[in-house]
């Protein structure tokens, strides 16, 4: 990296402008919470990109988002004022307040969680997870505001005036997962044909529910016939699913990037297909959640910065919206 000009000029409150306006999600809240004007947000702003010499911002359809130089900047900054702040916490009061409690599935403990190894978040607290179970005595949001979760993460929506949410991902670039054994193996893409004459295997979890869910629109299709889908297995587990597709005849709908990671990074012996044109699919939406009055709200609020940093920030995809006669999957399951 080529020497900033004028380095040692740098204010490094604008840094902390910078990562609150992420951390908060736009300027207005940052500002509030800084108790500053959303004006002086702006130039501060604005500081530090002349500072740099490129935008760290772009403009979309909801709003400022960071650049490719942003999100980079923003891990480098982040990182630093962790640092900053453990030095104000002694050893007993890191080993309470730095334990966090995250509710989700095992997506959230297998896919997730492993892309922030290596960061100063995960040396300096104490996570446990759990699988959250919505039949249980108390719901997510008791959980959450009696002090019993710290963070929840899912894409089911949690709606309570105390409890806060947070997008941390978008799941999208829906694909079909085939193992060795499966006819498909040999082509690149699915056929509508095969969508409907395959038996499925399907992820379900009560915070990450069913890719194809009954309960949530993924797709329209362009044809007249709607179909049936053949399910021949359920499972909470992801790593279940995957399994039963590495050894059988059986497909699975996925997103695209968790696909990728189980072929690429876990090393399973499955294949990758494109999925009908006739089929378009939503994207699905992640949050974390956690409660105003939590009493480690900053440090959840601190994991979740992480977790949009790392997944959010690195696609520039929206949701897409639902259209006119779209089909929802509810129709396709058994």
């Amino acid at each position: 990296m080529r020497p900033i000009k004028n380095a040692k000029k740098i204010d490094y409150n604008l840094i902390k402008v910078f990562d609150t306006v992420i951390t908060e999600g736009n300027a207005t809240r940052a500002a509030r919470k800084l108790d500053v004007t959303p004006a002086a947000i702006s130039q501060a702003l604005l500081r530090l990109q002349n500072l740099y010499g490129e935008e760290l911002f772009i403009r979309t359809r909801k709003g400022l988002v960071p650049s490719s130089k942003g999100k980079s900047l923003h891990q480098v900054f982040r990182q630093a004022i962790e640092s900053i702040e453990s030095t104000l916490c002694d050893k007993t009061d890191a080993q309470e307040s730095n334990e966090l409690i995250v509710l989700g599935g095992d997506i959230t403990e297998n896919y997730y969680f492993p892309a922030l190894l290596d960061t100063v978040l995960m040396n300096r607290y104490i996570i446990k997870h759990y699988a959250i179970k919505k039949t249980g005595e108390y719901s997510p949001a008791s959980m959450l505001t009696h002090g019993y979760a710290d963070v929840i993460m899912g894409i089911l929506e949690i709606k309570n005036e105390m409890i806060e949410s947070y997008l941390i991902d978008n799941l999208s670039d829906f694909v079909c997962v085939c193992g060795e054994k499966s006819p498909l193996v040999g082509f690149e893409k699915m056929s509508l044909y095969n969508f409907y004459a395959a038996r499925h295997a399907v992820y379900h979890s009560d915070m990450f529910s069913s890719f194809t869910a009954d309960s949530i629109d993924l797709f329209k299709s362009s044809t007249p016939y709607a179909g049936r889908r053949e399910i021949g297995y359920y499972s909470d587990s992801l790593f279940g699913v995957i399994g039963i597709v590495e050894k059988s005849d059986m497909v699975a709908i996925l997103p695209g990037k968790i696909a990728t990671y189980f072929r690429d990074v876990r090393r399973y012996n499955i294949k990758i297909l494109r999925m009908p044109d006739e089929m378009i699919f939503r994207t699905l939406p992640v949050y974390a959640y956690l409660a105003t009055n939590s009493t480690h709200y900053k440090n959840v609020k601190k994991l979740i910065s992480t977790f949009q940093s790392t997944f959010l920030f690195s696609q520039e995809k929206q949701p897409d919206a639902l259209v006119e006669g779209s089909t929802s999957l509810c129709d396709l399951s058994v």
